[in-house]
């Protein structure tokens, strides 16, 4: 399996002059740590989407593969002004060329228990959608994710997602950014694009109504999404309990 790490926002709210997947907890970074976990559950390669701070990443980018003796390409999205879809499809030429039916995605500024990521890597490799996200069901383990922020996501008896978004008033389950993606997907993203929308949820909309969106239920382990001082410090905090 291969994985897409999208680290292309400007990183308005956590302003550290830097791409936030460069954020180093507990002497680490967010983006090292994410490429040791994955590597340990069966992950070959990386490719990161760079953007804001883009020559930060390239800097990183040989302490990283030596460190890790990891395969990691750096591919540039220059319209990191767009929503996080965009950065999706900047990835295609690399999944295209490496001959991938299908590869793990998520984002440069969340965090994940090792635990969590094996979980999903278990459950999701029997799973024929289009699109698998892993979920969480909102409850005491994770009531220090920013409700504001996160987005919500509403799925069926079956785990098909049935709606998503920030603001949706109806919903049973959290996305924690964590997604196992089949080639096809970029085919949604581009009709998403020709309609000038350019979020990842906008094209999950796109599967639903043809069952491509499927939720993989992950519970009882910790994550986080490090995207302002507050989430920061909760993640800190975190580290402290040895919850992640």
């Amino acid at each position: 399996m291969n994985l897409v790490i999208l680290a292309a926002g400007k990183n308005t709210r956590l302003d550290t002059g830097i791409p936030k997947s460069l954020v180093t907890l507990n002497g680490e970074t967010l983006m090292a740590r994410h490429i040791r976990i994955f590597k340990r559950f069966g992950v070959k390669k990386f490719c990161i989407i760079s953007g804001y701070g883009a020559e930060k990443l390239q800097n990183a980018l040989p302490g990283l593969q030596s460190t890790h003796d990891a395969d990691i390409t750096i591919l540039h999205n220059d319209r990191f002004d767009l929503e996080n879809g965009f950065s999706v499809f900047r990835a295609k030429e690399w999944v295209e060329k490496n001959n991938m039916g299908d590869f793990f995605l998520t984002m440069g500024d969340h965090i994940f228990d090792p635990a969590f990521v094996e979980e999903f890597v278990k459950k999701s490799s029997g799973l024929g959608t289009t699109l698998q996200l892993a979920v969480d069901m909102p409850g005491e383990s994770n009531k220090h994710i920013d409700i504001d922020d996160v987005t919500k996501v509403l799925v069926d008896d079956e785990g098909f997602i049935d709606s998503i978004g920030k603001k949706i008033p109806d919903y049973n389950r959290y996305d924690t950014g964590l997604f196992r993606l089949k080639s096809e997907v970029f085919d949604v993203f581009q009709k998403s694009f020709d309609q000038k929308e350019y979020t990842i949820s906008e094209s999950v909309s796109k599967l639903m109504d043809s069952h491509e969106a499927k939720s993989v239920l992950v519970e009882g382990y910790t994550w986080n999404d490090v995207d302002n001082p507050d989430d920061l410090q909760s993640t800190i905090k975190l580290m402290d309990e040895s919850r992640l």
